[in-house]
Formats: C-alpha cells, sequence, structure tokens
C-alpha cells in the first residue's frame, strides 16, 4: 500500500472547458470545475481516490461542470496495539485503519464519504445517491439532469439504483471480504444476477432505460462495474463477456461506453495502484466500517457506525 495521502486543499482554477481532463495523479488534490452561476463560490468536497461510492458523486459533480474543492480525506495507517484489544496483539501487527481528515470529521463527525460542504460550512450532504441528486438540483439546468424529470420514470430510477445497491454493490464487497470460499461464490452470483437485470434495460449504444445520456442508474452502477477486475484478480471470478441473447455484450458495450466519456474517464484511478489498495481487503487487513459490516456477516450496506467503527474489534 502506498503511503498515506497528505490531507491539504489546493485548488487548481480550470480555465477553459478543453482542461476538464486531469491526470489520475492529481487525484489526492482539490481542484474545481466551471460552475453554471459566476456568483457561487466553490464547494467543498470529501472525498477520497479510491472510494467508489463517493466515485458517483465525483461523476456527477463532473457532468455538471460544477465547481468544487477537492479534499483528498481517507487514507490509511497502522496503529500499534493498545492492550486492550480481544486477541493477540500479533495478530494485528499488519493490519490498516482508515485516518480521517480533520476537516471531514469536522463537517461530517461520522467520517464517511462522500460529504459535500457549502462555501459557508453551514450545510452538509452525505450519502453517494443523495449527492448525485443534489448535483442534478444545483447543476443549473445547462446539461442534462442524470434523474429524470419525470417523476414516474424518477422513481423507477431510484429503485433501481437501490436495486444495484443490494445486489452487485454489497455482494461486491462480500465477494472481496469473506474467507468462506462458498460464501463467496454466492456473492458473486448474486452480483451477476444483479448485472443482468441492470443490462436487460439497456439498448444498443444507450444507456440504462433507454436513456440518450448518462443516467442516475449508470452512475449508480458504473463505479463498482468498472471496479470488477478486482475480483477477477483476486478471486477467480469473471463476469460473463457473451450470451443470453447478446446482453452480456450489451453490458460491456454500455460499459466501454461511459468509460470513454471525457469526464468520466478523468476521474478513473489507476487499475494498478487500486489493485493494491484493495489488496488489504483481499488479505483480510483492512478495518473500516464497509469492510467490519462485510465481516461480520451483514450487507456492506448496514453498517452500524457504533459497532463496525473502524476502530471496533470483532472476532470474524
Amino acid at each position: 500500500m502506498f503511503s498515506l495521502c497528505k490531507h491539504r486543499l489546493l485548488t487548481t482554477a480550470v480555465k477553459s472547458k478543453s482542461k476538464s481532463v486531469r491526470a489520475e495523479s492529481n487525484r489526492a488534490n482539490s481542484f474545481s470545475r466551471a460552475f453554471p452561476s459566476s456568483k457561487s463560490l466553490p464547494l467543498t468536497y470529501f472525498s477520497s481516490w479510491f472510494c467508489p461510492f463517493a466515485h458517483r458523486a465525483t461523476i456527477a459533480l463532473e457532468h455538471h461542470h460544477i465547481e468544487y474543492e477537492w479534499v483528498e480525506a481517507l487514507g490509511w495507517e497502522k496503529q500499534k496495539p493498545t492492550g486492550d484489544e480481544e486477541f493477540d496483539a500479533k495478530e494485528r501487527k499488519d493490519w490498516f485503519y482508515h485516518h480521517k481528515s480533520p476537516a471531514l470529521l469536522s463537517a461530517n463527525p461520522l467520517g464517511m464519504i462522500p460529504t459535500i460542504q457549502s462555501h459557508d460550512k453551514k450545510d452538509v450532504v452525505t450519502e453517494s445517491l443523495v449527492c448525485v441528486e443534489f448535483a442534478d438540483e444545483i447543476g443549473g439546468g445547462v446539461y442534462p439532469t442524470l434523474l429524470s424529470r419525470n417523476p414516474w420514470h424518477a422513481a423507477r430510477e431510484r429503485v433501481a439504483a437501490m436495486n444495484v445497491n443490494k445486489q452487485v454493490t454489497s455482494n461486491y464487497y462480500a465477494v472481496l471480504v469473506r474467507t468462506d470460499l462458498e460464501e463467496r461464490a454466492a456473492a458473486f452470483d448474486k452480483l451477476v444476477a444483479g448485472l443482468r437485470v441492470f443490462a436487460s434495460e439497456l439498448e444498443n449504444e444507450g444507456f440504462w432505460g433507454g436513456r440518450g445520456t448518462l443516467g442516475f442508474v449508470d452512475v449508480a452502477l458504473f463505479p463498482y462495474a468498472w471496479r470488477l477486475y478486482v475480483l477477477e484478480h483476486y478471486r477467480g471470478f469473471n463476469v460473463p463477456r457473451s450470451g443470453e441473447m447478446g446482453l452480456w455484450e450489451n453490458y460491456h458495450s454500455w460499459l466501454l461506453r461511459v468509460s470513454a466519456l471525457d469526464y468520466v474517464h478523468s476521474t478513473l484511478p489507476d487499475k494498478n495502484k487500486y489493485l493494491k489498495h484493495v489488496a488489504k481487503y483481499a488479505n483480510d487487513q483492512a478495518r473500516s466500517k464497509v469492510g467490519n459490516a462485510t465481516r461480520r456477516g451483514v450487507s456492506a450496506l448496514d453498517y452500524d457506525d457504533d459497532i463496525d467503527a473502524e476502530n471496533a474489534h470483532d472476532n470474524q
């Protein structure tokens, strides 16, 4: 694992839309995009380059060209045994815990990302899909909304995004974190079933639900769909490449299509760097709320802020 990121605010001014594509190596610094209203001040965006939950919010902010200052708010650090552990201290000599920036904890005491803070620090928005909707609401109407303006369609999209969380997101972590081989295989089967449901709503050269532009459900799934190569690398599981009357071909075409969007491509982390990051989870060394919840046998989405706190110690 690479060294702990230094938490800092470095604003990079964007002089033209043509400069909107940034190298992944600059992700640890804050940067801004052209905001639709010149009277608005930039938001503070607490995020982290490796987090797929936060990746959703990043894509939404980039989609709408919303000005923001990026704060790389999570890192990793080893902690010395305190002597109060419920197991032999030597078992945790190479465990890693999240280090969270003081600014993040001030804005969101739970320390979760994504967290978006107003310029005057009076208001915050949390939870990845809520942040996506928030970006839609403040986007200024210049770019297509991610969530449909038709309330019937929007309701259907919200349900589909919830299903992505249940079927794909939670099982992504189960495959990665759980140690029982049968449990991993069962979780991957559920994940593929979730992808199948998603892909059944794709049309040739389009996006979920027949949209002609990127939408809410696409943003919910993409950060995890893009990261599924780590399950092949660490667990040997592969998403089907073809079959089921073209369903899987459509799915992979969609994945390439979203990845190729300039404002999405600029947000993608280096694949090898991400593999090294995920090794902590694959090797059962990472202690995070999501990881701890999955380890004790519940959905990653059902973590408990107290039970699954980064410094909570379970025996599973």
